[in-house]
C-alpha cells in the first residue's frame, strides 16, 4: 500500500510517552504504531524470546501429560498421579508465567 499523506500531530507529555511506550514494547515504530491504532484500535506486542521459551516449554510438558494419560489408562490413574500432579504444576507455573510478563 502506497504511503503518500502524511500528517503533523502534537501531543502533550503523556500521550507521548505512551506512544514511546508502546512502540517500545511492540518494536515497532512510532508510525506502524499510530496506523495499527488508527486500522485496529490495539497494538499487539511481539512474543519476546523468553515467551517463545516458555510456549516450548508448555509443549513439552503438553506431550508428558498425553503420555501419562495413555500410561493411566494402561495401568490406573493411582499409578501415575504423582508424576500427573507434578506436571500439572509445571504447567500451572509456566502459564502463570506467560500471564506475569503481561
Amino acid at each position: 500500500m502506497e504511503k503518500k499523506n502524511t500528517i503533523t500531530i502534537r501531543l502533550s507529555d503523556e500521550q507521548y510517552g505512551w506512544l514511546r511506550a508502546l512502540s517500545r514494547r511492540s518494536k515497532r515504530s512510532q508510525s506502524e504504531v499510530v496506523r495499527s491504532l488508527i486500522e485496529r484500535g490495539t497494538v499487539r506486542e511481539r512474543i519476546t524470546r523468553e515467551n517463545l521459551d516458555i510456549i516450548r516449554k508448555l509443549i513439552g510438558e503438553s506431550t508428558n501429560l498425553n503420555q501419562l494419560a495413555k500410561q493411566a489408562n494402561r495401568q490406573g490413574f493411582f499409578r501415575v498421579r504423582d508424576e500427573c500432579q507434578a506436571t500439572a504444576l509445571k504447567i500451572s507455573q509456566l502459564i502463570k508465567r506467560i500471564k506475569d510478563d503481561r
